[in-house]
């Protein structure tokens, strides 16, 4: 029997300028995770909502992914996505109710889908994420784009920035 091959991917690598978005629109926690998983299907047909919103629904029945200040992480494991995949989504006006510990809205959302049979492990810097968005200085950039583009650029730089803190540590 052959050794599973492993995938060496970078949290870097999930995320791409199509896939962070300003001012999505949604009046609740499940609106919002219905937006960001049409945008999931949108960037990819192979992906399909209904089947991604299941995924966060069921991960978000675990235990809520707010992580306080205006931040939440939802994430899924589904069978048809192949590899890793990430958006990045401010949310319209005051955000929704995530049912964080804080009780603030998130407005921000770091939304993540991986392959059923992927290991976190096999995903480098996925343990950056929650530091990232714990530095308040970032999360102030990221409400305050300008667009989308620069949106990207803010979570790149605060990417390759924490990786080389983490590699040097």
């Amino acid at each position: 029997m052959s050794e599973p091959k492993t995938r060496q991917i970078h949290i870097l690598d999930t995320i791409a300028p199509e896939r962070c978005l300003l001012g999505l629109q949604a009046t609740s926690r499940k609106k919002a995770l219905q937006a960001i998983a049409n945008l999931f299907s949108k960037d990819d047909p192979e992906l399909v909502s209904f089947e991604i919103l299941q995924a966060f629904t069921e991960r978000e029945q675990l235990g809520c992914t707010a992580i306080g200040h205006g931040i939440a992480l939802p994430h899924g494991r589904l069978e048809s996505c192949e590899q890793p995949v990430a958006i990045l989504a401010t949310l319209d006006e005051e955000g929704v109710d995530f049912f964080a510990s804080d009780k603030e809205n998130v407005d921000i959302i770091f939304a993540l889908l991986i392959p059923q049979d992927l290991d976190f492990r096999e995903l480098k810097g996925i343990e950056l994420i929650k530091a990232i968005f714990d530095n308040k200085t970032l999360c102030a950039q990221i409400r305050n784009a300008h667009n989308n583009e620069a949106l990207f650029d803010i979570i790149e730089h605060a990417i390759k920035e924490y990786s080389t803190k983490d590699e040097a540590s």
